[in-house]
């Protein structure tokens, strides 16, 4: 399966204000999302020491995805975008300033702060999906593989600069304010930031007319549209688990799509796990203090931006089965000497090995190493997922991709905070070091088994926006929409 090539796409893409804005809110709202997600793990690391606990704060930002995500999907597939954008952003900014407003008044409220992170998270569920069904509305056809390719790059940016840049360099550099005989430390300050940035992101959603969001090509879905805006919200509800049902036949039926969903999920587990071990690998393994993580982990994020530039190209000459596999071996091998640098420089300096700059260095050269390897495992998954789903079905495709990402992210980080309490982090590392491996190993088999078909650019367009009739008109495939069975009988006869 080739990667749309974006190449004298961006610059068109460029020149649409109303999919500029779009894409602004996209990578702010992104952006500050992972980097508040970053600064709950440090807070809690803070206040309790604790692995496990941290752990406990990443399932808070997770579990929601696996509760809401797929509802969440059925509804935006039937809600206006605008609407759910515009909301979604208004709604987290409130809620962050909420967090702020804990943060003064009792730091130490652990209940709380999960409680606020768990909401910000929930009415995250909705944005998501409906930010990947408005893509298409705001381009033009033949333009959806380049916007789908800066997509894709700007959420790895996201996570990048947010996760591993943004937020821990705010962190570790900025001063502890007092304002009317109250502290602001530097957490506070951030999420004082991420709320003021959530407006400027509905502020930008606000300025897309609403009749751009509007606009379907697909004769199909047009017909499915009218019938589902006579529907209340009521019974919307009374079928939404059958819906959800129907969109996992859908990612089932369709083997490389499912395989995909399974390898985009498992990057983003692994990013997760990474930052649940960001703050002990400094701290217990290279004894370092944590203000140093910025310095040794954003190289990650440099490694992830400068990737994701020119994936498209390396990918299309690759294949996504040699880029994914390619990845995580590179992968495997950096997770293997992350440790092991460590016990090396303590062999050749017993006394003040921790601390030693070429140690700094030589980690952060693997961290670097890390985001690129990185991308060749999300890139390719991110795109075969876009291509291969049309728009009718895409908000409960992409509700229930971070539905299985969070649920599976969700044991593995109490299981990892249980391990990195009761053993150690380099245990921890040297085991997920062993299931990239495997997934790798795993990733080739299924592809041999399951092939995706070739789509160059054009072909991706085309079967975007005209999957549910080219694709999906056999009488069991279209029965995953209850709307489109009188289409589809008309599309099965004209085939």
């Amino acid at each position: 399966m080739a990667i749309a090539n974006p190449q004298g796409g961006f610059l068109t893409l460029l020149k649409k204000r109303n999919f500029i804005r779009l894409w602004l809110a996209q990578l702010i709202s992104m952006t500050i999302l992972n980097a508040s997600n970053y600064a709950l793990i440090v807070l809690i690391e803070e206040i309790t020491g604790s692995t496990t606990l941290v752990g406990l704060a990443i399932i808070c930002f997770s579990i929601p995805a696996v509760i809401f995500g797929a509802p969440a999907g059925v509804f935006v597939d039937r809600m206006n975008k605008r609407r759910v954008l515009w909301g979604s952003n208004c709604l987290r900014a409130i809620a962050t300033f909420g967090f702020v407003f804990t943060l003064f008044t009792n730091r130490k409220q652990l209940v709380a702060l999960y409680l606020l992170t768990f909401l910000i998270s929930t009415i995250g569920q909705f944005f998501t999906p409906a930010e990947g069904s408005a893509i298409p509305m705001l381009v033009e056809a033949e333009e959806i593989p380049a916007a789908i390719s800066l997509f894709n790059i700007t959420f790895m940016l996201s996570q990048a600069v947010g996760f591993i840049l943004l937020a821990p360099l705010i962190i570790s550099l900025l001063p502890t304010f007092h304002i009317l005989g109250f502290a602001i430390f530097p957490i506070d300050s951030l999420y004082i930031l991420i709320g003021i940035l959530y407006l400027v992101c509905a502020v930008l959603i606000a300025m897309i007319p609403p009749s751009r969001f509007k606009h379907i090509d697909n004769p199909t879905e047009q017909h499915a549209k009218a019938e589902e805006s006579s529907r209340s919200i009521s019974q919307i509800v009374g079928t939404i688990w059958q819906e959800m049902n129907q969109g996992w036949t859908f990612i089932r039926r369709k083997s490389p799509l499912l395989i995909a969903v399974i390898q985009l999920s498992f990057a983003g587990v692994v990013l997760l796990v990474i930052g649940e071990l960001a703050t002990p690998f400094v701290t217990r393994v290279l004894e370092l203090p944590a203000s140093a993580m910025a310095f040794v982990f954003a190289p990650a994020g440099i490694g992830l931006v400068l990737g994701s530039l020119i994936m498209p190209r390396l990918i299309d000459r690759l294949g996504k089965s040699k880029a994914i596999m390619i990845g995580s071996v590179a992968f495997t091998i950096i997770l293997i000497c992350m440790p092991l640098s460590s016990i090396v420089a303590r062999l050749i300096s017993p006394t003040g090995w921790h601390g030693s700059p070429l140690l700094v260095l030589f980690v952060a050269i693997l961290m670097f190493g890390a985001g690129i390897a990185l991308d060749l495992i999300n890139i390719p998954a991110q795109t075969a997922v876009q291509e291969l789903t049309p728009e009718w079905i895409k908000g409960r495709v992409l509700a229930l991709q971070l539905m299985l990402y969070n649920a599976f992210s969700i044991p593995i980080i109490l299981g990892i905070g249980a391990i990195a309490d009761i053993f150690s982090v380099p245990v921890v590392i040297y085991i997920l070091a062993i299931s990239v491996a495997l997934f790798g190993v795993w990733s080739v088999m299924a592809e041999r088994k399951n092939p995706a078909p070739r789509l160059g650019a054009g072909e991706a367009t085309a079967a975007t926006n005209q999957a549910s009739v080219l694709q999906t008109n056999s009488p069991q495939e279209v029965s995953v929409k209850e709307g489109f069975e009188e289409s589809s009988q008309a599309g099965g006869k004209s085939r």
